[in-house]
C-alpha cells in the first residue's frame, strides 16, 4: 500500500452547482473504492475554494467579516476531520488491518467522538463474562484496538482469557456472584485473597486484577454498566521488582566464541540471542527483522517496534555484521519464544553460566527466597536487560539508550537495568568530582 498523505484525502460539495448551502464531504480514495462521509459542516459553492478545497476566506472575496470569521471555522471542522483520518489511516495501516469503509468510518467516528446509531443493531453484551468474550473476539480480529491505536498483542489477549477462566473458577469454588452488580471493593479483596491463597505470585495476581480494572473501566465508558468501583482508591494494581538478571560484555563473548559447529540449532538460538542482547529489540521484534530493515550499508538497524509502533535506529556492532554475513544478509528463521526460551537454558548451561543467583519473589502471599543457577534464569528478554544494562556500564548517555529501549523516564529505566552498588561505585570513580 502507498504511502498516506494529504494528497489521497480530499474535501468536495455533495452539490457544486446548488443555489444554496450543501454539505461538504471527506473523500478518501483506496485501492479502486473510495471512502465518503459528511463533516457535519454545509457551504454554498460559491464561497468555496476548489482548489484549496476549504471555504474561502479571501476578503475580496467574503467581503463581511463575520462571514470570513464563519468560514475560518468550518475551515478548522475540516482540518480537525482530516486529522483524525489520517491518524486513523496510519493506524490501521501499522497494525496491517485491511482497509474498508466499515472499518474506517467506525475508528473514525471513535475518533471525532461521534456517536454511531447503525452500529447499535449488533446486541450488546449483558454479562461482564459475555463482555470479556466480545473483547477477545474483538480484540483478535482487530475490530477493537489499543488506547494507542494499535493491535493487541496475542499475550495481552491471553491475559484477558486468564482472568475469565479466573473468575469463573472463583465463582464455581466460593459461589460468590460475577456480574457487574455483584463487584464491590469487599469482592476486590476476596477475589485478591482467593488468587493469593492459590499459591500465584503476586505479579501474577497483579497482572489480573489489572486486566480485570480495565475491562470493567471500559465497559463503564460504553454504558454498559453504572458501577463505578473500580475508581476506588483501594482498588490497587500489585506489583514488586522481579530479580531479573542479565549477561555481562565478557559473558556475550563468551557466548558468541563458543563452539557450536556440532549443533546447528543451538548455534541459530544463539545468533537470534545474540542480535537481541546487542540491538535491544524486545523478542517480537528481533525474531521478526527482514533483510530491509538493515540500512546505511549494513550499519544502522531501522524498524518500527510492534508494541508501542515507535521507529528506533540501532547501530551495528562487529559481532551482529558477522551473524548477518553469516546468514548471507537475512537474519536467522525464528521459532515461538517458548520454546526459545527452553533452548536459551541449554545453551547457556552449556556455555557454563552456573553462577548461583539468589532470587525472591512473593507467592501466596509469601515472601520466598531461593538459589538457583543462572542458566536457570536465562530468558528471551534478558537479552533486551544486557543491552540496557551494557550500553549503561560503557558510560553511553541514559537519553540514548532510553532511545531504543522505549523508556519514557529515567526512573523508570534505573529500575529496569541490573548494576550492582559495586558497579555503580566503580563508575562514580570516573566523575571528576571523585578525581
Amino acid at each position: 500500500m502507498k504511502t498516506i498523505t494529504d494528497k489521497t484525502v480530499k474535501f468536495l460539495l455533495k452539490d457544486t452547482a446548488a443555489s444554496r448551502a450543501t454539505l461538504i464531504y471527506l473523500v478518501f480514495r483506496y485501492e479502486n473504492k473510495r471512502f465518503v462521509t459528511s463533516t457535519g459542516q454545509t457551504i454554498g459553492p460559491a464561497q468555496w475554494d476548489a482548489e484549496r478545497q476549504r471555504a474561502s476566506t479571501d476578503p475580496k472575496l467574503i467581503r463581511n467579516k463575520r462571514g470570513r470569521e464563519a468560514n475560518e471555522t468550518i475551515n478548522a471542522h475540516l482540518e480537525r476531520h482530516r486529522s483524525a483520518l489520517l491518524k486513523v489511516l496510519n493506524s490501521l495501516h501499522l497494525a496491517q488491518i485491511p482497509f474498508s469503509n466499515e472499518t474506517i468510518k467506525q475508528h473514525l467516528d471513535n475518533a471525532l467522538g461521534r456517536t454511531k446509531k447503525t452500529v447499535v443493531a449488533q446486541a450488546k453484551p449483558t454479562t461482564f463474562l459475555a463482555y470479556i468474550d466480545q473483547f477477545i473476539l474483538d480484540a483478535h480480529s482487530g475490530k477493537r484496538l489499543s488506547s494507542k491505536s494499535h493491535r493487541y498483542a496475542a499475550v495481552t489477549i491471553k491475559g484477558f482469557s486468564r482472568l475469565k477462566s479466573a473468575l469463573e473458577r472463583y465463582h464455581q469454588e466460593t459461589g460468590r456472584g460475577i456480574s457487574y452488580d455483584n463487584f464491590t471493593i469487599d469482592f476486590y479483596h476476596e477475589f485478591k485473597s482467593w488468587l493469593t491463597d492459590r499459591g500465584l505470585t503476586l505479579n501474577y495476581v497483579g497482572a489480573l486484577l489489572k486486566d480485570f480494572k480495565l475491562l470493567l473501566k471500559l465497559s463503564y465508558n460504553e454504558g454498559l454498566h453504572a458501577n463505578t468501583f473500580f475508581q476506588h482508591s483501594d482498588f490497587k494494581r500489585l506489583a514488586e521488582e522481579v530479580d531479573n538478571i542479565y549477561l555481562s560484555s565478557e559473558e556475550l563473548t563468551q557466548l558468541s566464541q563458543l563452539d557450536l559447529s556440532h549443533n546447528a540449532r543451538l548455534s541459530r538460538i544463539r545468533d537470534l540471542f545474540l542480535i537481541g542482547c546487542y540491538t535491544g529489540l524486545r523478542f517480537s521484534d528481533f525474531s521478526e527483522l527482514r533483510p530491509e530493515n538493515i540500512t546505511h550499508n549494513g550499519q544502522i538497524l531501522t524498524r518500527k517496534t510492534l508494541k508501542t509502533g515507535g521507529r528506533v535506529s540501532i547501530p551495528l556492532n562487529p559481532t551482529i555484521l558477522a551473524i548477518l554475513k553469516k546468514y548471507d544478509g537475512v537474519p536467522p528463521r525464528t521459532i515461538t519464544n517458548q520454546r526459545m526460551n527452553t533452548y536459551l537454558k541449554e545453551l547457556c548451561r552449556l556455555a557454563g553460566f552456573t553462577e548461583r543467583v539468589e532470587v525472591g519473589r512473593t507467592k501466596g502471599g509469601f515472601r520466598q527466597m531461593r538459589v538457583m543457577e543462572k542458566w536457570e534464569l536465562i530468558t528471551t528478554h534478558t537479552a533486551r536487560r544486557s543491552f540496557a544494562t551494557n550500553a549503561f556500564l560503557a558510560g553511553v548517555p541514559t537519553v540514548s539508550i532510553m532511545k531504543i529501549t522505549g523508556h519514557k523516564s529515567e526512573s523508570i529505566f534505573m529500575r529496569y537495568i541490573k548494576i550492582s552498588s559495586e558497579q555503580n561505585a566503580l563508575l562514580m570513580l570516573g566523575h571528576e568530582h571523585f578525581k
